[in-house]
């Protein structure tokens, strides 16, 4: 390639004298390929100024004349996708940069390139940001301090990109101008696609007009209060008007004009620095003395075996729709209602510091709390996933001060809305926060309990029928509760189960190990606990054995604690190479065995952004241990673990697996099962929108028959059966 074409002779020579002498001056150059080669020119600008073609992915560099440069901005103009504003929204923003002692590196991201457009424009902003991480001073731009600022479509991707960044690879600060399409969702859930990252070292600074399209204003708004929720810095800005697409193009008109002055505030000035008291951590008294009062008398009286400690949610219980389940499920347990409608961590706090406990030492406290922390409607101070998290830890190290010998149940952090069924900040909040205090929980004297799926559909909307109000649980909502704490709470009481109404079907009640096996299945049950944060996964696989004998870790162990080599190591190599990768395979596994272990913590905690289920084979065998479920109860039990995955990890993608075929012959009776559970998960997954991949007939003959060069017994995948299953998820998983 010739990068100074019309030089020659001496003048070449000198040129490349200088380029020796000064390496720098090769980057000098306006435009570089997203490998950091210089190019002579960038994708045509037709006479509207704007980019309609892009021929190859670029960056444009515009270098501050101050040096140095007070860091470097990767700019992302917009066009929704289609077109890329490289006037107003690009040559212009740089320009008002570089005054500022910026530098600016403008992307022309690949637009209008069918229905892939929007995950080749993610990959060509990582590799952006990764190419001026890593050679910004060569590029000639400030390299210390890197910042993103999108508009529009632009405000998107850099909202996505930053989402996909480790911590440690986040920007100093990420700017979105007027940002579009945030309130879109993934398939089959209602929460956003599009969500800040839970850890945060980046200050935001998010603007819009109120008369921009009304959803692009309320998912900007929303962004911006979960940022901040999620104890992150920043600066958001709501104009009266101005409406959409005003750029840099002069003259601004209206409440437009100002903006400019606005971001340069926001990157000039820095964060106030806050008082470093955390208020849902000090106890302040509640508006219920009266109740305080009785409630002092109540544990003088005698002594309790359970107290339920919380908020209105708990409080309810005392109300006569709610008493038949008291009645059933803690009255029996000689317990005691600490709940106290509209309190908060501080005021419980409060109360527990004021004798509620004096004389009492029960067998069980169950702490929920949290809601009103984050309730910005009806408190003057909203608390931070952060300082919530600070609350609820206060009051589990007062717990265990005064109660030593108490076990105490935390439970997830209830889901709620003030605005209906569907997702806000408020709930956001409070699920961050759940993730914080989970890790409080040592399963030895403090149990983290998460029930939130009895409360939700299987998209994430609140049930109507369990929380009529999207907050407090109806008398049926607070009916799934107790019964989906019962497992536990039983465990810890040491008494018997008071669920007199367990299902019929075995498929969807949760037991832990019920198969010998050839590996120890508690050790990998702890082993996933000991690991899974520090894998940090992207992708988690879910499944019985022939997920378990796939690769990855935990690394597959014999029942002595022996290492034993995977049966896909090379399709699992070739599949995920270097990402970072969870399995959750055991084997014999049942869905109900599924279910207990996503209830007792292999998930809490994790984002990922896809899981793989692969479960059902076992509920179709006839032990001692358990009985064979039909079809329609496999797949009951199969969107009961769909149901678990997407209360908890709510933006992964779930890739369900059909069932694979098992039997050497295509009329065995197992088989005629198998199939008929995929029919009706084929069903279940359409009405529900959940991504469904059959690879089943790729691993038998025409004829229907299974060799045992592809299960090699014929349930259990040979590296080509496991190529097989490899090759159809690299289209899913990325």
């Amino acid at each position: 390639m010739k990068i100074f074409p019309t030089l020659s002779g001496n003048a070449w020579y000198m040129t490349a004298f200088l380029l020796l002498c000064f390496p720098a001056i090769i980057w000098a150059q306006r435009y570089v390929s997203l490998d950091g080669l210089p190019l002579q020119q960038g994708n045509p600008v037709e006479k509207d100024d704007l980019v309609h073609l892009v021929k190859q992915p670029l960056l444009q560099l515009f270098p501050a004349s101050h040096r140095p440069a007070k860091g470097t901005v990767l700019l992302f103009p917009g066009g929704g996708y289609e077109v890329l504003a490289v006037k107003s929204e690009g040559n212009m923003t740089a320009a008002f940069l570089n005054k500022m002692g910026y530098d600016v590196a403008m992307l022309e991201y690949r637009v209008s390139a069918g229905p892939d457009t929007r995950k080749l424009a993610l990959a060509d902003a990582l590799k952006a940001w990764q190419l001026l991480q890593d050679k910004a001073g060569k590029l000639g731009l400030h390299n210390k301090t890197l910042s993103i600022m999108g508009f529009s479509a632009g405000g998107h991707l850099a909202a996505r990109t930053i989402q996909q960044l480790p911590l440690a690879a986040q920007p100093a600060n990420l700017m979105l101008i007027y940002p579009a399409y945030l309130h879109e969702t993934s398939p089959g859930s209602v929460y956003p696609a599009v969500l800040p990252p839970p850890v945060l070292r980046a200050r935001l600074f998010t603007l819009i007009a109120k008369d921009d399209r009304q959803e692009w204003v309320n998912s900007c708004i929303q962004y911006g209060k979960v940022w901040k929720g999620y104890d992150g810095k920043g600066s958001y800005a709501l104009l009266p008007d101005g409406g959409h697409g005003f750029g840099m193009e002069k003259p601004l008109r209206g409440a437009a004009a100002n903006w400019p002055a606005l971001l340069q505030s926001f990157l000039e000035k820095p964060d106030t620095l806050s008082s470093g008291v955390n208020t849902a951590a000090v106890p302040a008294e509640g508006g219920n003395r009266k109740r305080h009062d009785q409630k002092l008398n109540e544990a003088a009286a005698q002594q309790y075996d359970l107290i339920m400690i919380g908020n209105s949610i708990t409080h309810n219980f005392e109300k006569p729709a709610y008493q038949p389940v008291w009645n059933q499920f803690f009255a029996p347990r000689k317990a005691l209602n600490l709940g106290f409608s509209g309190y908060r961590t501080e005021n419980i706090l409060w109360n527990l510091e004021h004798c509620e406990l004096k004389g009492q030492s029960p067998k069980v406290v169950t702490l929920e709390i949290g809601t009103n922390n984050v309730d910005e409607k009806n408190y003057p101070v909203r608390h931070t996933a952060g300082q919530l998290a600070g609350g609820i830890k206060a009051i589990v190290q007062l717990l265990r001060e005064k109660l030593p010998d108490t076990k105490i149940i935390l439970l997830r952090c209830f889901p709620g809305s003030y605005d209906g069924p569907n997702p806000t900040s408020h709930r956001m909040i409070l699920d961050r926060a759940s993730e914080l205090v989970s890790k409080l929980a040592d399963n030895e004297h403090v149990f983290y309990c998460d029930v939130n799926h009895v409360f939700l559909h299987l998209d994430g909307t609140i049930r109507q029928d369990q929380m009529p109000d999207w907050l407090h649980p109806s008398p049926a909502g607070a009916l799934a509760w107790a019964k989906a704490m019962e497992p536990l709470l039983s465990q810890l009481m040491n008494d018997h189960s008071r669920d007199t109404a367990l299902p019929a079907n075995t498929a969807i009640i949760p037991v832990p190990k019920l198969e010998n096996d050839s590996y120890d299945w508690w050790a990998r049950h702890a082993e996933v606990l000991r690991i899974k944060d520090s894998i940090d996964p992207e992708i988690i696989m879910v499944g019985n054995s022939i997920t378990h004998f796939f690769g990855g870790y935990p690394l597959l162990r014999s029942a002595d604690g022996q290492l034993r080599k995977a049966n896909g190591p090379e399709a699992w190599t070739a599949l995920y190479g270097n990402h970072r990768v969870l399995n959750l395979g055991f084997g014999w596994d049942r869905t109900q065995n599924v279910l207990w272990r996503l209830d007792h913590g292999q998930l809490d905690g994790l984002h990922p952004r896809t899981v793989v289920v692969l479960i059902g084979t076992n509920n179709t065998s006839q032990t001692n241990n358990a009985r064979a479920n039909t079809p329609s109860e496999i797949v009951e039990g199969i969107a009961a673990v769909c149901g678990r995955i997407r209360s908890k990890v709510p933006q992964a993608k779930i890739v369900l697996m059909a069932v694979f075929p098992r039997e050497q012959k295509p009329d065995h009776p197992r088989r005629v099962v198998i199939n008929e559970t995929n029919r009706l998960l084929a069903a279940f997954a359409a009405k529900e929108n959940i991504r469904l991949v059959d690879i089943g007939p790729k691993m038998l003959t025409p004829e229907g028959v299974l060799l045992k060069e592809t299960m090699y017994d014929f349930v259990h995948p040979t590296e080509k059966g496991y190529q097989i299953w490899a090759e159809a998820l690299k289209q899913e998983v990325f």
